[in-house]
């Protein structure tokens, strides 16, 4: 099967052959490429690629490696094989990043690698600027039919060419090369000695080491490219890709050497705007959590090797989520880009950040927004670790002072955590959990203020020690209780379901929040009989409701991984079932989308097994992990539910909306059913209603009730509230 999406307005698009087996994959270059005019034709596997690219004759190809049946190298030999697929751009994608997957794909014939996950804003730049690099050479080869014609070719594309007949030694430069050269024909001979002159002193010697290799070295290799610059006589350069091939008499013996010259400047003008992309954030300008991640690792090499110290800030705004609620998310954005500006004024600054001047280590990735309202700062080499704290200080002085945003007088203010290395972490990712973990600290302490790590170590861990110490007795002290959150039908607004919430209200610590409970049960082993207990606690809720003569519902538990993993889940839910009386159809078990793909093969069997006792079975938080749609063809499910973080900005973010889209398309596409979870305003409501998801359940409607509240719903109700 393929599918062909098409456009017959004016706008002339770009055509984008997307070859790839997994749906979603091709569901999201629709929605994405869609949006930047590209035509996306979709084909399923190799066979049906090779079939529409001689049909349609795309602009571009973009292929996926990994296929049944025909894999990409495969396809990509084949295409290169039609006489309309020796010049078409092809790029490939993988899942995999290594050396071996990039030599296959070059040796197949692709134009250039790309690796999986995509960035589809930064992809669809790339595929253009593909396009456009292409099309100097299709245009080159097309207008070679006269000398007129060809030289009008070469000024539009910017592209000269060079001759040097090996046997009378004469040289021929084009009139673009001239010009590319800032020389006039007539006034300067065409000359080896007259284009190296052009040359920086630094690439002379390469570049005569590649011309000497064509010209002696073996027939087989008489053909390559050079990147190199070009000096101007302003001053600037311009950045040429240099191709050469060497030509053959009768004899075998070489006679001329040809060579064309592209001006590639804005294409490499444009890769470094896609660079900025890629490892820079598009509101503040920071460097992003990637490109930050790469600096610290460096600067960690460095303080081992020179035996120093450095640091890490991390900054948290608090209470941004009501400036953003109460304001607008354009203030919001104002205020994160204001921060931003005061955080690189801090580091910037023509006095010492720490003690030392800090300017000789300046970089654009020592300050970084991480996501939300979340920063980092970078210090690379502090002299002792008070030099860290002073830092912090400023941080919180600067940032705290008043920010007037569109006539409104904001404060807003810090939580910052300081992790030290080498003493806080031997790797990036211990040092900024340990600097999260000391933010976090401040937070619970009263925020507006900073900590270190060695300080707020003891207390975390004393902390987690008592969690585990009492969640231990919870179920026999009779602690827990499970709550339950409405599922809504959305096309009638009947309630239809709950989803079981577990909480805890400890004896000896009040209520504790699941968010730092659950992550020490699974920890400790203990979520697998806690998980049993609350499906067993849900069930037997539920079949009450049903024999007062209640509303039926279904009520959909979550399941754990250890529960999951266990070969007797089947065995489990069977046998709390019959003890509590429920009918099958009843129940839902939610699974995370992530806990399928540990173990595909096992998952399968597991799924199976629960499907063939009658359980409904739905994909928990989808759209946050990386599961491929041609496993998820195999999982035996009825539901999917969109995780809150696409729900939360659906209305706001195009990015969200788009994906949100392609969720609830693709689940149709294969006879499931869709609930979107963390609905909290009308609006988001009706987005999915106009998308056509079945289902919701948030707080617009009902925040997780205790079953008292949850029966009196039902009651009062009858089922068919109205949202």
């Amino acid at each position: 099967m393929q599918k062909i999406q098409m456009n017959s307005g004016a706008i002339k698009l770009t055509r984008v052959l997307v070859v790839d087996d997994d749906i979603t994959a091709r569901l999201m270059a629709r929605q994405a490429l869609g949006k930047e005019n590209f035509a996306v034709i979709e084909a399923e596997d190799g066979f049906a690629a090779l079939a529409l690219f001689e049909a349609v004759q795309p602009d571009i190809v973009l292929l996926d490696v990994e296929m049944p049946g025909m894999n990409g190298f495969e396809v990509c030999r084949q295409l290169r094989r039609f006489p309309c697929g020796k010049l078409v751009p092809i790029l490939m994608a993988t899942g995999q990043d290594d050396l071996d997957s990039v030599r296959q794909a070059y040796e197949a014939g692709a134009t250039d690698f790309v690796t999986k996950p995509f960035n589809w804003k930064i992809l669809a730049h790339r595929l253009r600027y593909m396009v456009r690099a292409s099309d100097i050479t299709e245009q080159l080869e097309e207008l070679q039919k006269s000398e007129s014609r060809l030289g009008n070719a070469q000024r539009i594309a910017r592209l000269g060419n060079w001759e040097w007949d090996l046997k009378s030694n004469e040289i021929y430069w084009s009139e673009q090369l001239y010009h590319m050269l800032w020389l006039r024909r007539g006034v300067a001979k065409p000359s080896f000695r007259g284009f190296i002159s052009r040359l920086p002193h630094g690439e002379r010697k390469d570049f005569m080491g590649w011309i000497q290799g064509l010209r002696h070295g073996a027939k087989e290799e008489q053909r390559g490219g050079w990147n190199h610059s070009l000096n101007q006589a302003d001053g600037s350069r311009l950045n040429v890709q240099h191709q050469a091939e060497v030509f053959y008499d009768e004899n075998g013996a070489a006679k001329v050497v040809s060579g064309t010259v592209v001006d590639v400047t804005e294409l490499t003008q444009a890769q470094d705007q896609i660079l900025q992309l890629a490892h820079f954030d598009s509101l503040t300008g920071l460097a992003n959590r990637n490109a930050f991640r790469k600096r610290v690792e460096l600067a960690m090499e460095r303080a081992k090797q020179y035996g120093h110290l450095g640091a890490v800030l991390f900054l948290d705004l608090d209470n941004f989520k009501r400036i953003n609620d109460t304001l607008g998310h354009s203030i919001g954005d104002q205020l994160l880009q204001e921060v931003a500006r005061r955080l690189t004024d801090i580091v910037r600054g023509s006095d010492s950040i720490c003690g030392t001047n800090f300017n000789h280590a300046i970089d654009d990735n020592l300050i970084s927004r991480l996501g939300g309202d979340e920063f980092t700062v970078l210090l690379p080499e502090i002299g002792k670790i008070k030099d860290a704290e002073h830092a912090a200080r400023r941080v919180l002085n600067s940032i705290g002072d008043i920010i007037n945003l569109s006539g409104h007088d904001i404060v807003v203010t810090p939580s910052i955590g300081i992790a030290i290395f080498p003493h806080h972490g031997e790797n990036v990712d211990s040092l900024l959990k340990n600097a999260d973990a000391a933010m976090y600290y401040v937070k619970r302490a009263g925020k507006n203020d900073y900590e270190l790590f060695v300080n707020s170590m003891n207390v975390v861990a004393k902390r987690r020690l008592e969690l585990e110490s009492f969640l231990r007795h919870a179920i026999d002290n009779k602690e827990l209780s499970v709550n339950y959150q409405p599922q809504i039908d959305i096309p009638t607004g009947r309630i239809i379901g709950a989803e079981a919430l577990l909480r805890w209200n400890s004896a000896e610590l009040g209520m504790v929040s699941p968010v730092e409970f659950i992550p020490i049960a699974e920890e400790t082993g203990l979520i697998s009989p806690i998980g049993e207990w609350v499906l067993r606690e849900a069930c037997r809720q539920v079949k009450e409701w049903r024999d007062d003569g209640l509303p039926e519902i279904q009520i959909a538990v979550n399941i754990s991984v250890q529960q999951f993993a266990k070969q007797s889940l089947d065995k489990l839910v069977s046998k709390v079932l019959l003890e509590t009386g429920l009918p099958v159809h009843c129940l839902e078990l939610e699974i995370t989308e992530n806990m399928l793909m540990d173990d595909v093969e096992g998952a399968v069997e597991t799924l199976h097994k629960l499907k063939d006792l009658g359980i409904n079975l739905a994909i928990d938080d989808f759209g946050t992990g990386y599961s491929s749609l041609s496993y998820l063809k195999r999982f035996p499910i009825d539901k999917l539910k969109i995780d809150r973080s696409f729900i939360t900005y659906v209305t706001t973010e195009p990015s969200d909306a788009a994906v949100t889209q392609a969720i609830i398309s693709m689940a149709h596409n294969l006879g499931l059913t869709v609930i979107a979870e963390g609905v909290e305003e009308a609006s988001q409501l009706e987005f999915l209603r106009q998308h056509h998801c079945e289902e919701m359940q948030g707080y617009y409607f009902s925040r997780p009730l205790i079953a008292s509240d949850m029966e009196a719903l039902l009651r009062s109700h009858k089922g068919s509230p109205k949202i």
